[in-house]
This record gives structure tokens, sequence and C-alpha cells, in this order.
């Protein structure tokens, strides 16, 4: 399949740039490892984000059956401490 984009002159600029440091062939290879890496990075962001959805979910069901501990800063500031020591001694 063949489709042709335009590029601005500074994107042109910095394509031809990256082929001429010979990372790459030509221009088109360069594009095709670009929009690889955008491909994954969209990958990676959805993956973050269900994480994420999941772990809010699990947390508003524990709120919900009241499975949850007052805590204050002094308290969460201490817990965090004790781990950090413990996990480095």
């Amino acid at each position: 399949m063949s489709t042709n984009i335009s590029l601005t002159p500074e994107l042109e600029r910095y394509a031809k740039k990256q082929v001429s440091s010979g990372l790459y062939k030509s221009v088109s290879e360069f594009m095709r490892d670009a929009v690889r890496i955008h491909r994954e990075r969209n990958l990676e962001n959805t993956r973050y984000i269900q994480a994420l959805d999941e772990e809010l979910a699990a947390a508003s069901a524990e709120i919900d059956r009241g499975d949850i501990s007052p805590l204050n800063m002094q308290d969460i500031t201490e817990q965090a401490f004790k781990e950090f020591d413990s996990e480095n001694d």
C-alpha cells in the first residue's frame, strides 16, 4: 500500500536529518518507525488507563463495602517511611 503524506517544513527537515545521520535508509522508513512507535505508545497508554480504571473500581467497591480505615497524613507518612526503611535494610 502506498500513502502520500505532507509534512511541515520543520518535520520534513527533521525526518531528512534522521536519514542523513544514517539511522534510516529513507524518509519512508523513518515514517514507518514513527507510526510504529506512536501505535506502541497508544497501546501502553490504553493498558495504563485500563489498569487505573481497575484500581479505581476496586477502591470504589472497597468503599461501598465499608472496607476502609481512616488515615491521616501523619499515618500515611509514617507508613511510607516504615516501608522505605524496611526495603533499604
